[in-house]
């Protein structure tokens, strides 16, 4: 009686031990290690340039066709953000020689932009009200374009993966009924994605600030860009801890702690 209840005492213990060392041996076969470009952080990733590529082009072509009519082609807001988005191009360019870079422009009242793996970046106008001004739209482009030179995106990819395994390995160590599983894995699951993302987020912000400064733009000008978010949120931010962003009055914090950095590899347009 005694040695079965120390089993199941120990059942949890054992599980995560287990899932310890098949998510580490996972990790050694399925990826490959490298630096992401300014931050230098060590990360480890399982799909080559071209699987990103191919990833992202699939998702632009979806998102092209499903806003077809409403493509800008034309215009003050076309020319601007064409303009800033080969800057911030040529800067990433260097770091990711391999991506082919494409921006649309859409015509939706939705503040945000984005950029797929790979390099194709999206733009809708809600964000344009926002930026104000080419510096604000470097801003929000050199954030989402270092989202890919980081490969967020493939390493997002390997750690559900990892996750989704290690989770089944601890649930099934600690669960005794198929809703515990259940419940079990989505908890470990959203564990883990919510401080990673965050961490992503704080990250493309460094890199998309130098990028924006090598790119000719000041840096000073993302700290009022991420000012005007914070009064345009205001009430509407969930608590940091329950969001995949950091809190933008926090992102104002570190961003000014970077800007020493920024500053220094900002180069004035002719």
């Amino acid at each position: 009686m005694k040695a079965a209840l120390r089993f199941l005492l120990a059942r949890p213990l054992i599980a995560i031990v287990i899932a310890a060392v098949v998510v580490g041996v996972l990790l050694l076969i399925e990826t490959h290690g490298q630096k992401t470009p300014v931050t230098n952080r060590e990360q480890r990733v399982g799909l080559s340039d071209e699987q990103q590529m191919q990833l992202g082009s699939q998702q632009y072509a979806k998102t092209l066709q499903q806003n077809r009519s409403q493509i800008v082609s034309t215009g003050p807001q076309y020319a601007i953000v064409q303009r800033v988005a080969k800057r911030i191009e040529a800067v990433a360019g260097r770091d990711k020689p391999a991506f082919v870079w494409r921006v649309t422009l859409i015509r939706k009242n939705v503040a945000n932009a984005y950029c797929l793996p790979g390099g194709k970046i999206v733009v809708y106008t809600g964000i344009l009200p926002l930026t104000q001004n080419a510096a604000g739209l470097a801003t929000v482009l050199g954030h989402e374009v270092s989202h890919a030179t980081a490969e967020h995106s493939a390493e997002e990819i390997e750690r559900q993966h990892l996750t989704s395994v290690a989770a089944a390995i601890i649930a099934g160590g600690t669960a005794f009924t198929p809703a515990q599983f259940v419940r079990v894995t989505a908890l470990i699951s959203l564990g883990a994605k919510l401080p990673f993302s965050r961490s992503e987020e704080s990250e493309a912000d460094h890199i998309g600030l130098v990028y924006m400064a090598k790119a000719g733009y000041d840096p000073r000008q993302a700290v009022l860009f991420w000012q005007r978010m914070v009064r345009a949120s205001k009430g509407r931010e969930p608590p940091e801890f329950l969001s995949d962003h950091p809190s933008d009055s926090h992102r104002v914090e570190r961003i000014k702690s970077w800007l020493p950095e920024a500053e220094r590899a900002y180069k004035q347009p002719n």
